[in-house]
């Protein structure tokens, strides 16, 4: 007979990776500096030196490290967005127009927003990444636009230099910035707005 710590001993580590695998998968990420990479279509560019990438382990090797900044155009405002804490901590999701995971944790959000608000010490940006044009919801402005998307997102370059600089290795995928740059930790897979607004919380080591 299978005893019930055997069950969930498996079935744990067994959700944490079906959260991983749930977007596009991606290669290794470099320790090199990844300064100023621009991207003809969207201008978008990076500073700083990448993080590992991200595997859903409790060891996180980046945790505390300085994280990598960028800049961009807020796909639905066209505004100059710059993706670095300001006066407080910062999260930065990732997602991709053509994920199904994605698709649900931008709309489940949104849809809660409508009558809940996120923490207001605690600063969010999305990064529209492993653009595909052959795939669904494509061009992400539209799709974001559609479901009423209230925060700045912008578009990773051509060449993924956020989803690397970030360690982004799966969508949705989630970095948890400190105010001083530093990073607090990293969270992958769906979320869900009560997760979400909880590890902002974490974050911002507050309970409002």
């Amino acid at each position: 007979m299978v005893s019930f710590k055997f069950v969930i001993r498996w079935l744990i580590p067994a959700l944490a990776v079906s959260m991983l695998v749930a977007g596009a998968c991606r290669g290794s990420s470099s320790d090199e500096s990844v300064s100023d990479l621009p991207d003809k279509a969207n201008e978008s560019t990076v500073q700083g030196v990448s993080l590992t990438p991200f595997d859903g382990s409790d060891y996180d090797p980046a945790e505390g490290l300085m994280a990598p900044s960028a800049t961009g155009r807020d796909l639905l405002t066209g505004e100059v967005v710059n993706v670095a804490p300001i006066g407080q901590p910062l999260v930065v999701a990732f997602f991709a127009h053509w994920c199904p995971h994605c698709q649900s944790e931008v709309a489940s959000l949104t849809e809660w927003l409508l009558a809940n608000k996120l923490p207001a010490n605690v600063d969010l940006i999305a990064v529209s990444t492993f653009e595909a044009k052959e795939r669904g919801n494509h061009p992400p402005r539209d799709w974001f636009t559609s479901e009423g998307w209230r925060f700045p997102v912008i578009a990773d370059t051509d060449s993924l230099a956020l989803a690397d600089a970030f360690g982004a290795s799966s969508v949705p995928y989630f970095v948890f910035i400190e105010a001083d740059g530093t990073v607090a930790f990293r969270l992958s897979g769906n979320l869900g707005p009560a997760q979400l607004v909880a590890a902002m919380k974490r974050l911002a080591g507050t309970s409002i």
